[in-house]
């Protein structure tokens, strides 16, 4: 299926306007997941913890989702809290030159 879908046009054209085909469900849906109403999903906090929240469309929830800090899956969070990490005790933009 992966083939198909970067050969087919409609597919194409659905991947320039941020979407995506999920044969799964059979539903046309936004690249990056989001909870459906209710749904759990899971975050990092300021000091690397991760937490889950039921999603119901409020402020937190759409700036959580607007940074990226949106996770499908704990262990999905988990792989970021460990690249967060490694990100900022490797970071040189504060060093001076």
């Amino acid at each position: 299926m992966k083939e198909k879908e970067c050969t087919c046009p409609i597919f194409r054209a659905l991947e320039k306007q941020g979407l995506r085909w999920n044969p799964e469900t059979e539903e046309i849906e936004t690249k990056r997941w989001r909870a459906k109403e209710f749904e759990r999903y899971y975050f990092v906090d300021n000091v690397f913890g991760i937490f889950s929240h039921r999603e119901v469309f409020d402020s937190t929830d759409d700036g959580l989702w607007n940074s990226g800090n949106y996770f499908r899956t704990e262990d999905e969070a988990r792989k970021y809290v460990n690249e967060f990490k490694r990100m900022l005790q490797e970071r040189t933009l504060d060093k001076e030159e």
